[in-house]
Parts: structure tokens; C-alpha cells; sequence
């Protein structure tokens, strides 16, 4: 996510997209968001998927998926717990 689009061939990006499908930008998105945020976009195919601020204000190199692999509903962040915690079958990810 957040990477340059390629001129063409491999390893372009894929841009990461709000909830209306914009593009997100890394620096307007970083200045939102404080460090430890786990929030939703829009990732691959669509797909709810995390974006996570480091400590040092960047973002993880990677998106989270949030859908759920087993049930299929998104895995909600719980900020007041640290963890991940499904409504479809109680499983809590750390």
C-alpha cells in the first residue's frame, strides 16, 4: 500500500482506499492517525483490511486482512483490550 504506481511489469504498489474508494495518501493519512492505530481500508480486491501505525508514526510495511477466514465477518480492532476480537466465533488475535 502507499506505493508509487509502477510505470508497468512487477512490483507496483496497490493503493490503499478510504470507505468511498479514494486513494489514500501516506502523509495526510499518517497526520490523522496516532501511533498503535489500527484502522480500516479498503485493500486487495476491496477487502476490510488494517492499516497500522508504528510507534515511530510509519506504517507496517504490510495490510492486515480483517475478514475473517473462517466465518467471513470483519474482525473488529478492540483498542481497550490490545487485540483483535471476532463476533462470529469469540477468537481473539493479539
Amino acid at each position: 500500500f502507499f506505493l508509487p504506481p509502477g510505470a508497468g511489469g512487477g512490483g507496483g504498489g496497490v493503493s490503499a482506499k478510504n470507505a468511498l474508494g479514494d486513494d489514500l495518501f501516506s502523509k495526510p493519512y499518517l497526520s490523522e492517525k496516532k501511533a498503535g492505530d489500527r484502522s480500516l481500508a479498503q485493500g486487495l480486491k476491496g477487502d476490510a483490511t488494517y492499516l497500522i501505525v508504528k510507534d515511530d508514526k510509519t506504517l507496517e510495511e504490510y495490510g492486515l486482512n480483517a475478514v475473517c477466514t473462517h466465518l467471513g465477518c470483519v474482525v473488529p480492532w478492540s483498542a481497550p483490550n490490545n487485540k483483535f476480537m471476532c463476533p462470529c466465533h469469540g477468537s481473539q488475535y493479539a
